[in-house]
């Protein structure tokens, strides 16, 4: 769940995001898997918005690490503002299979 329970600035639309980040060579390339539109248009406030999200098992693999290369999973938070301001807040998550 996630609740808006104050903001200065008319919300846009919240949106929650699948990364999948690979490393190989000390190079780490992030490409997005999955984006959900949670909310559109200003949030009424001490609202709870449940957050779901089903895996696309073609893109999603359990998280990986070798000592030559690592294939691991971020969830972002993702609110923007209507005047085009953008935040986002990144959770690394682990999957297993």
């Amino acid at each position: 769940m996630i609740t808006v329970r104050e903001s200065e600035l008319e919300i846009k639309s919240i949106e929650v995001q699948l990364v999948r980040v690979e490393t190989f060579e000390e190079k780490t390339n992030a490409t997005e898997v999955q984006n959900i539109q949670v909310a559109d248009g200003d949030v009424i406030r001490n609202l709870e918005i449940p957050l779901y999200m089903l895996f696309p098992i073609v893109y999603s693999s359990p998280t990986m690490e070798h000592p030559k290369f690592k294939i691991e999973f971020q969830v972002n938070i993702i609110v923007i503002f209507l005047n085009g301001y953008q935040l986002t807040e990144n959770f690394a998550i682990r999957l297993y299979r």
